[in-house]
């Protein structure tokens, strides 16, 4: 140990720091940063890649932790794999766990569908109860006379067991992707508890009640923009129609929405859901319904279950194959008198299989849809591509009827087809079995009505 420096003129501190710089001079790589030491070693390996060469080797740079397992050879192969996986390991933790919780979920349920439809059942070729889309536990409820708050939760837990389902199936994806073609004036037969309300943009339906009339050009100029866009895209001019111009010719502009389904406690959820999804509304609607829930509705009538901006936004209680409210009436004109207006998208999710008379209920859409422009969108489920498939639904259809209320083993493409061949005006436009993982089961439908025929129709 060196003897301590003392000067009577630094003093202790003083040649405590004289002391460091000595020692660091002696042994520089004691007292450097792991930073300095990379600096120095480098310059020292430039210095000698440029020096002449000579007998002696040049020292080696001693290597960085941060490069131990690319420059160290391994021993065996089996160090070499250890290392690799360790550090694929710290590098892609949170990405490996999440691919390996999604294999198991989709091996679990794939794996609880197939034990499923491998058990044994009769065949159900034939419907042994008329549907009335209502599942049977609010059935049962009901008539049962249970409190109306049982019903209701009954109703809500209904609801929530889709939740799961519909992620994995990818079925609130198709929700999404046609509430997302929804246009103008729009009506949603059989709404139930309201599953595609997160997905509509009310954007436009509200914003004359909440936004500046500065705000409202602005959103008249992107309209024009949009439709400049979309018709350059499709290589066609605009043309001198004024309803092109106008707010709501585009997917994704709602003007109005109503809404119709026939059980009364699913419009319950189907309200607190239009509620919390439309902008505004939460201002102007109690959390509950004050009034009770229309029960007793005449055949051919509906009831309204919400009515508000200037019917802008409508719930309506009924049976779609008898009674289909028509659009809010619109501005009378210079001369006093109201045009009655017809809808410009109908959509259905899940409704052909839960009616007694689907055909019926496609004839009263047709009834009530703009001729020409209009569409009618519907997302189903019936029968697939393979015998096997087909069985398989037959099976359980009574189960499956019994729990959800509808016959999901119909051929929902040939009843369309059939209802079209009757229907005049009606026509198929297009026909649709997204997702090859549901064997061809799941269908997208769209269907318009011809303007001659439409025109009739509507005088």
């Amino acid at each position: 140990m060196a003897s301590r420096i003392f000067s009577p003129r630094l003093g202790f501190r003083g040649a405590q720091q004289m002391e460091m710089q000595i020692q660091c001079r002696l042994q520089p790589r004691r007292y450097l940063s792991l930073t300095s030491r990379l600096q120095l070693a480098s310059k020292k390996k430039s210095t000698i890649k440029s020096a002449p060469s000579s007998s002696t080797p040049p020292p080696k740079a001693s290597p960085s932790p941060k490069d131990f397992h690319k420059n160290t050879k391994p021993n065996s192969n089996s160090t070499s794999q250890i290392q690799t996986l360790d550090v694929l390991w710290k590098q892609r933790k949170v990405p490996l766990i999440f691919a390996c919780a999604l294999v198991f979920c989709m091996t679990v349920y794939t794996s609880l569908i197939i034990t499923k439809l491998n058990k044994a059942g009769d065949c159900v070729h034939e419907e042994h109860a008329i549907p009335t889309g209502l599942p049977e536990d609010i059935v049962s409820a009901v008539d049962s006379h249970k409190d109306p708050e049982e019903i209701r939760k009954t109703a809500e837990d209904f609801d929530r067991d889709l939740n799961f389902p519909e992620r994995v199936t990818g079925t609130r994806r198709l929700r999404k992707k046609l509430a997302a073609r929804a246009k103008g004036h729009v009506l949603e037969v059989s709404i139930g508890t309201g599953r595609n309300l997160p997905f509509y943009d009310f954007t436009d339906l509200v914003r004359e009640y909440l936004s500046s009339p500065e705000a409202l050009a602005e959103r008249q100029r992107k309209h024009m923009d949009r439709l400049m866009s979309a018709s350059a895209a499709r290589g066609k001019k605009v043309n001198s129609n004024p309803e092109q111009k106008q707010i709501g010719w585009l997917d994704g502009e709602i003007l109005s929405f109503t809404g119709l389904d026939i059980s009364p406690d699913m419009l319950g959820i189907a309200r607190t859901r239009i509620r919390e999804y439309i902008p505004g509304l939460d201002k102007l609607m109690h959390k509950r319904r004050r009034e009770p829930m229309p029960r007793d509705i005449p055949q051919g009538q509906g009831a309204p279950v919400v009515d508000i901006l200037d019917s802008k936004v409508r719930l309506f209680m009924g049976d779609a194959q008898s009674f289909l409210p028509p659009p809010p009436p619109a501005a009378p004109t210079s001369d006093g008198q109201v045009v009655q207006q017809k809808y410009d998208t109908i959509l259905q999710t899940f409704g052909l299989c839960s009616v007694a008379d689907p055909a019926k209920l496609l004839s009263n859409m047709a009834s009530v849809i703009k001729p020409d422009t209009g569409r009618i969108i519907l997302l189903e489920h019936g029968r697939g591509w393979s015998d096997w498939i087909n069985t398989k639904l037959d099976q359980f259809a009574l189960p499956h009827f019994q729990r959800y209320g509808c016959w999901w083993n119909r051929d929902i493409e040939g009843v369309v087809r059939e209802a079209a061949s009757r229907v005049p005006g009606l026509e198929v436009v297009q026909v649709e079995r997204p997702f090859w993982t549901h064997f061809g089961t799941t269908l997208v439908i769209e269907l318009r009505v011809r303007g001659e025929i439409g025109g009739s129709r509507g005088k």
